[in-house]
């Protein structure tokens, strides 16, 4: 094939790449923050994920509209069924310090909200272990275990020990009322 050939070819798969480009779905999101983060991303965002994302933009824990099914980790179930909810009967130990919830980075740029319950042991000595979470979605276990991982805990008036197992916290990540704002 002569060079004249190739070079023609190639012209003409330009306007295609650009058109196939062009076509990609971004399901709602701004095309230039998603492929801002996919450049810096290991594995970028297909489009499939971006689907997946796009029903988590709005979800009901955070006052919007979009239905959620969170994914419990195995063994959650049966600890659920022991479980001690924040605001239920069980009167509770105190927390010592405040809680510090750090938002996934890539859900927070994409303004993709995530709900979460925390279930967690408190030992004698007031520390937290055995934590597991169940998500909306992957990215945000991990923030929310890190939420509960440093706390330390007192015993609740009238109490001798924090002691307690398999407390129930929901935790979620909902965007600020500028952020839903924002197109």
């Amino acid at each position: 094939m002569k060079f004249t050939h190739l070079l023609a070819a190639a012209v003409c798969a330009i306007p295609l790449a650009g058109a196939a480009h062009a076509e990609k779905n971004y399901h709602g999101f701004k095309p230039e923050t998603v492929d801002a983060l996919n450049e810096k991303l290991q594995t970028p965002l297909t489009e499939s994920a971006l689907e997946v994302l796009s029903h988590s933009t709005e979800i009901e824990p955070c006052g919007g509209t979009q239905a959620i099914t969170m994914n419990p980790p195995d063994g959650w179930e049966a600890r659920l069924e022991t479980s001690h909810a924040a605001g239920g009967d069980q009167v509770l130990p105190v927390p010592t310090t405040g809680l510090t919830l750090e938002y996934p980075a890539v859900y927070q740029l994409l303004g993709v909200e995530g709900a979460c319950e925390a279930m967690f042991d408190i030992t004698a000595g007031g520390k937290t272990e055995n934590i597991q979470t169940s998500c909306s979605l992957p990215g945000f276990d991990e923030a929310a275990a890190n939420v509960f991982a440093p706390l330390e805990f007192e015993p609740a008036e009238g109490q001798d020990s924090p002691a307690i197992d398999n407390v129930l916290v929901p935790v979620n990540f909902c965007r600020s009322d500028e952020e839903t704002a924002a197109p």
